[in-house]
């Protein structure tokens, strides 16, 4: 984890210049990251190179706690098997992974972990060009509402729902071929505590995993 820390750090920090929440330890970390915050963390020869987070809706997140205000007095979802996204950065530079940029395996990682944990939908305060870009790959996404200008810029609430089909436009797009996830035995689902995910029935694996030696550099972890 201090890993993760110290990327997030020096992705939202030192890079992109989010100066509220530096800290002199060199690790960024919020009062979101608590036990049943989901990080999903894509590594390359031992090294972070993309992150993102989901967190429960049912409990305090960023939408409910700091940006309620976009929603212009309406509701947003929440249920035990919807999670907020946020955190979601990919480090600078041309980073290939057996041939594909790791941008597209985080982004497929995150929908392929949706499927495999039973998480309906997500909700995401982003910027529209984002939007776009996740239906044209294959997400089903309902605006929550209209974009609100920011200190960071434009950012619209949405609501975007996994399926196998974009799973499958995901891989088709990027030429991933295989799971992007590699699950540690022990890992708890986290709608359902008293599973593993590895115990899942997991119909993806059978459609889309090919030798998994082949992407052994490239997984998402909790």
């Amino acid at each position: 984890m201090e890993k993760i820390w110290r990327f997030r750090h020096e992705q939202f920090v030192e890079r992109l210049g989010w100066e509220a929440i530096r800290r002199s330890d060199g690790l960024e970390i919020d009062q979101f990251d608590h036990d049943r915050a989901l990080h999903l963390a894509l590594f390359h020869e031992d090294d972070v190179v993309g992150y993102s987070r989901l967190l429960p809706t049912t409990e305090p997140h960023l939408l409910s706690d700091i940006y309620p205000q976009i929603m212009n007095g309406g509701t947003w979802p929440r249920s035990p098997d919807i999670f907020e996204w946020t955190r979601c950065v990919v480090a600078k530079g041309e980073i290939l992974i057996n041939e594909v940029p790791a941008s597209h395996i985080l982004m497929t990682g995150v929908l392929e972990f949706c499927l495999v944990a039973g998480i309906s939908s997500l909700i995401v305060e982003t910027h529209p060009k984002l939007v776009d870009l996740l239906i044209s790959t294959g997400w089903q996404v309902t605006k929550l509402g209209l974009p609100s200008l920011l200190e960071d810029g434009l950012v619209m609430p949405i609501q975007a729902k996994p399926s196998m089909a974009g799973l499958m436009r995901h891989h088709q797009l990027y030429s991933i071929h295989g799971t992007t996830l590699l699950l540690e035995p022990e890992l708890h689902n986290p709608l359902k505590p008293e599973t593993t995910l590895s115990h899942l029935p997991y119909l993806a694996h059978a459609r889309v995993r090919s030798n998994h030696k082949n992407n052994e550099n490239a997984y998402l972890a909790k």
